[in-house]
């Protein structure tokens, strides 16, 4: 059985938000003053969440991504991973993260059945993290990141690329992917829900990417749909990876939907419509009817294609289609 959209697209990979808290200000994705957090109450017990991870692979789903806020200030996180990793039908469990927790979480998320972990660093200057995160944490984020490799983890490193402030250490990354033999992937800036957009920090990837050419012989993957276009590095265990949602839309490729901490299934990073599963949580059979039903609703791209279009906008209000 799969889960096709009206475009064709195979939807396969969940992206599970664990909690909607975070413990940085990233100024990319959250006002320095924060936002009002959901009542505890409305958050989803893991036992709900591996229900609905339970019943989207039982539709053909093969992967599954715990996310946040920042997924390891949810209290033992850990019960959740060994959860979802004894699912039938899962083919990839993986865990993305601001590392500042990490270090601490490490051994038991490996115990507990884990095995990738995506680990945001945008900078490796402490001036700079804490201009972009408003949090002096670079030396817990350091710790996280040394502690995964000495477990073992298969790490990417996420990078959101600044003009004129994180742009400077693009190559210092790759020194660090070459070193470990990890993947880095440099994100475009682009609008997220609760943040202003300024363009001025927007940089392109093609001048990163020229930048990396003239120095490493880059060898293109296979992308399928992965949101990075991802490279081999020649002579190297490394990989380099661009994400460009603004300038190089991979929409027609999307495999990918997202369940909120409170419950709603959103089938788009930038779309305003949310799907509530709430109310079938208890009814495998109208689940997946429910789940069907949301995908086949899934928007063919999101609403910008350019930078331009986005200058000056902020995120349009979120719509929630009820039970």
């Amino acid at each position: 059985m799969t889960m096709t959209d009206t475009f064709g697209r195979r939807i396969d990979n969940l992206r599970i938000s664990v909690t909607d808290r975070c413990n940085f200000r990233c100024r990319y994705c959250m006002p320095p003053e924060g936002i009002r957090w959901v009542p505890h109450k409305e958050v989803l017990r893991f036992e709900e969440i591996t229900t609905v991870a339970r019943n989207f692979l039982a539709l053909g789903g093969r992967k599954i991504r715990l996310t946040g806020g920042e997924p390891l200030l949810r209290s033992e996180i850990e019960i959740l991973v060994r959860q979802l990793a004894a699912l039938p039908g899962l083919e990839d469990l993986s865990l993305t993260t601001n590392g500042a927790l990490l270090a601490g979480k490490a051994h038991a998320l490996w115990d507990a059945g884990l095995r990738r972990i995506n680990i945001s660093l945008d900078t490796l200057n402490p001036l700079r993290f804490q201009w972009v995160c408003l949090r002096d944490a670079l030396r817990e984020v350091w710790a996280g990141f040394e502690a995964a490799c000495a477990v073992g983890f298969g790490i990417k490193l996420n990078s959101v690329v600044l003009a004129g402030v994180t742009e400077a250490e693009v190559c210092e990354l790759i020194d660090l992917a070459v070193e470990r033999g990890i993947e880095v992937r440099f994100i475009e800036f682009m609008p997220l829900c609760g943040s202003g957009w300024s363009p001025d920090l927007w940089f392109s990837m093609d001048t990163v990417r020229n930048w990396l050419m003239a120095r490493w012989r880059l060898l293109p993957l296979e992308r399928g749909s992965a949101p990075a276009q991802s490279y081999a590095i020649e002579g190297t265990r490394a990989r380099v990876g661009f994400i460009e949602s603004l300038s190089k839309p991979f929409c027609g490729d999307c495999a990918r939907v997202r369940l909120t901490a409170t419950g709603k299934l959103r089938l788009c990073l930038f779309s305003p419509l949310e799907y509530d599963l709430r109310p079938y949580l208890y009814d495998d059979a109208a689940l997946q009817s429910r789940l069907q039903e949301a995908i086949v609703h899934k928007p063919a791209g999101h609403a910008a294609h350019t930078v331009a279009e986005w200058q000056g906008e902020t995120m349009p209000r979120i719509q929630v289609i009820g039970g």
